[in-house]
């Protein structure tokens, strides 16, 4: 009998109108066919002129540190080969104004020659005012030759319930998140990224295959117990409240070396309105000359 009441009141508890909805992945599902003609569009007219057509007008991308996007590449004139990419993995927020892809990327050099590099691609997109997705921030990292084919599109729906609160309590909760995270990682970043991660959390650093969930997440950061400080360059979150992502500098001392790189971070809420990382890079800068 009290279990009963008890799921009753649960039940009541969950807002009606996460009942009248389904999951809907239809704005996933969007960005992932227009970063693919993204990438079509680069095989047919260059990266640089598919990319000065695919940028938002404050768009970021990193060359090393980060940098207008459509500038950037529009005076790329000597870019070295063909970009190709897949998305592999596509998120949206509930209000369909935000979300992310991630894929493999390969840098063709020509007909039968060896490719110039490997790697993984992140990219974050937003709806203009027009109804058109423009790219918001697009960062990479190189990783060896892979040996086997990316695997199939996944969609992920987005959170009903997550996407009712209003951005202004949804703020308020995740400065808890990001200063916790902050505070952690000060001491020890691989704790701080795994006391924070989602089940599905992915993590990207430069030279090595991304880790995706949990478990390849632990074995990647086993030795990882850095202290990080973080330098916030900008950030942006969904009108629904559930998705948010901000980048920037950061700065690992280990032992007596201390290391400079860029980072992008993406937040997800879920239905009871806890914010956890489901996306961590970080890219190591060249040092100073």
């Amino acid at each position: 009998m009290r279990a009963k009441i008890f799921l009753a009141v649960a039940f009541c508890a969950i807002p009606l109108g996460a009942f009248a909805q389904s999951p809907d992945t239809s704005a996933a599902r969007e960005i992932a066919r227009i970063d693919s003609e993204y990438s079509n569009l680069s095989v047919a007219k260059g990266m640089p002129a598919a990319s000065v057509e695919y940028f938002a007008e404050d768009g970021i991308a990193f060359a090393a540190r980060a940098v207008n996007g459509k500038k950037i590449w529009a005076s790329r004139t000597n870019f070295p080969g063909t970009l190709i990419w897949q998305p592999i993995f596509a998120f949206a927020g509930t209000a369909g104004d935000l979300g992310f892809t991630t894929g493999p990327w390969e840098l063709k050099k020509g007909n039968d020659q060896p490719s110039l590099g490997y790697g993984h691609y992140v990219t974050l997109w937003s709806k203009q005012r027009d109804g058109k997705w423009k790219i918001a921030l697009d960062v990479g990292i190189e990783n060896p030759e892979p040996h086997e084919p990316p695997p199939n599109l996944e969609v992920l729906p987005s959170d009903i319930a997550a996407g009712t609160r209003q951005q202004g309590g949804a703020r308020s909760e995740l400065r808890k998140a990001e200063h916790k995270f902050a505070e952690t990682a000060r001491n020890d970043i691989g704790k701080a990224i795994i006391d924070s991660g989602t089940d599905d959390i992915r993590v990207y650093q430069d030279k090595s295959f991304p880790a995706v969930g949990l478990v390849a997440v632990r074995l990647m950061l086993s030795s990882e117990h850095g202290r990080v400080t973080f330098e916030a360059g900008g950030s942006k979150m969904s009108s629904s409240g559930d998705l948010y992502y901000s980048y920037g500098n950061y700065s690992e001392e280990r032992g007596n070396v201390v290391e400079h790189g860029i980072y992008v971070m993406i937040w997800r809420a879920n239905m009871n309105g806890d914010w956890k990382l489901v996306l961590n890079l970080r890219k190591k800068l060249p040092p100073k000359s």
